[in-house]
C-alpha cells in the first residue's frame, strides 16, 4: 500500500503550496462544532450566484477564501461565497449532504469512508481535488518511556485518533511501518489539533502522528519522533465534493468557484508575507507558522489521473480494514463537467 500511494504521488506535476491535512494547527481554536460566525461576500453576483462553503478550520479552503474576497476574485467572477466554518471534514460532509452548504472540502479518507457507507443512498460527487500533500516533516512521535520499547505501545495508553477522519489512515501507516500491529493499540480520540496537544501534554496518550508546526508542541512535551515522516510515505489528498443535484444544477457557478479559488491561490503564493500578516490579523495565526505549513502542499483544482487512483488507494485500504462492507467504484461519484468548464487542461482522468 505503502509503495502504490509514493507512485501516485510522484506523477504531480504542480505547484508546492499548503500542509498536510489533518495534522495542521493553522487555526488558533478549531472545535467539533459549527462555529457561531458565518461570512459572505458583496460582489457582481446577485442571490442566484451564491454557493454556500463548509470550510475547514486552519485549512487551505479558508485561507483561499479570505484573500479571495479581499482581493476581489470572486466578485469578478460573478460569485457570490457565503462561509460556515467547521472542524474536520466529517462535519463539512454533513453539512453538504444536509444540504446547509453547497460544497466542502473533505480530506480522502473521510470522503470515501462516508460514501462507502452510503453508496447508493448518497448524494454526494467530487467535482475538483483541492490539495496533495506528502508528510515530509514531523512523523511518529511516542512517550519517552516506550521510545526504546515500541512493541510495548501495545499495552499502552495508545495512539492519539480522530475516529472518521483520515488520520485512521495516518496511524495505520505508521504502526506498521515500526512493525508494530495497530489492531493492537488502543485509540485515544481527540476532537480537535488543540485536543491531541492538550494529551501530548498531560501524558494522556502514548504516540502521535504529526507534521508541520504541530510538532514543537509534541517536542516540547518531550516525546520522541521515532519514525520520520519521510520514511512512512503518508500522502494525503483533499477534495472538493457537492450534492449531485447542485452539481447538475450550477456547474457553471462551480467553474467560476474554481477559478476563483486558483486566482487565490496564484496571489498567495505571490504575495506570501503579505499574506501571512493579513491571516495572522484575521485568525490569529502566528506568520511563520502559516508559511510553513502553507508551503508544504500542492493545491490544484481541476481532476487528474492521479488524484483518481489515490482515492482508489484509500477506498481499497478503508473497505479492506472493515470501515465498509461493500466495494464502490469511485470513479462513479467524480463528476469532471465543471473542472472541464474551468480549464479542460486540469483535467486528465481517463474514463470510467
Amino acid at each position: 500500500m505503502k509503495r502504490m500511494v509514493k507512485n501516485s504521488l510522484s506523477k504531480i506535476r504542480t505547484i508546492t503550496l499548503a500542509a498536510a491535512l489533518g495534522v495542521s494547527v493553522l487555526a488558533g481554536c478549531g472545535s467539533n462544532t459549527e462555529a457561531a460566525n458565518k461570512t459572505g461576500a458583496a460582489g457582481n453576483a446577485d442571490k442566484n450566484n451564491t454557493i454556500r462553503v463548509a470550510v475547514m478550520t486552519g485549512q487551505p479552503d479558508q485561507y483561499q477564501i479570505f484573500i479571495g474576497q479581499q482581493q476581489g476574485f470572486f466578485k469578478k467572477n460573478g460569485v457570490n461565497v457565503e462561509t460556515t466554518e467547521y472542524a474536520y471534514g466529517i462535519n463539512t460532509i454533513d453539512a453538504v449532504t444536509n444540504k446547509t452548504a453547497d460544497t466542502g472540502e473533505m480530506a480522502d479518507f473521510a470522503a470515501v469512508n462516508r460514501i462507502g457507507n452510503s453508496q447508493d443512498k448518497t448524494n454526494l460527487v467530487f467535482f475538483s481535488e483541492s490539495a496533495a500533500s506528502e508528510m515530509n516533516t514531523g512523523g511518529l512521535y511516542v512517550a519517552p518511556e516506550y521510545a526504546d520499547n515500541l512493541s510495548a505501545l501495545t499495552d499502552s495508553k495508545g495512539i492519539i485518533t480522530s475516529i472518521g477522519t483520515v488520520s485512521e489512515y495516518y496511524n495505520w501507516i505508521a504502526l506498521n511501518h515500526i512493525g508494530v500491529d495497530p489492531d493492537k493499540v488502543n485509540n485515544v480520540n481527540a476532537d480537535s489539533s488543540q485536543t491531541k496537544i492538550a494529551l501530548v501534554q498531560q501524558n494522556n496518550a502514548s504516540a502521535v502522528v504529526g507534521s508541520g508546526s504541530v510538532t514543537s508542541y509534541y517536542e516540547d512535551a518531550g516525546w520522541k519522533l521515532v519514525a520520520k515522516a519521510k520514511n512512512l510515505g503518508i500522502i494525503t489528498g483533499s477534495y472538493l465534493l457537492t450534492t449531485k443535484e447542485f452539481n447538475d444544477n450550477n456547474s457553471q457557478l462551480l467553474a467560476n468557484y474554481l477559478k476563483s479559488l486558483q486566482e487565490s491561490t496564484d496571489y498567495i503564493n505571490a504575495h506570501l508575507d503579505e499574506v501571512a500578516a493579513d491571516v495572522a490579523k484575521k485568525f490569529g495565526v502566528e506568520e511563520e507558522n502559516f508559511k510553513v505549513d502553507w508551503q508544504s502542499q500542492t493545491l490544484r483544482v481541476g481532476f487528474t489521473e492521479d488524484g483518481a487512483k489515490h482515492l482508489e488507494e484509500v477506498a481499497d485500504w478503508a473497505n479492506t480494514h472493515g470501515k465498509y462492507d461493500k466495494k464502490f467504484n469511485v470513479r462513479d461519484y467524480i463528476d469532471t463537467t465543471a473542472a472541464k468548464q474551468y480549464d479542460p487542461a486540469s483535467v486528465t482522468i481517463s474514463e470510467k
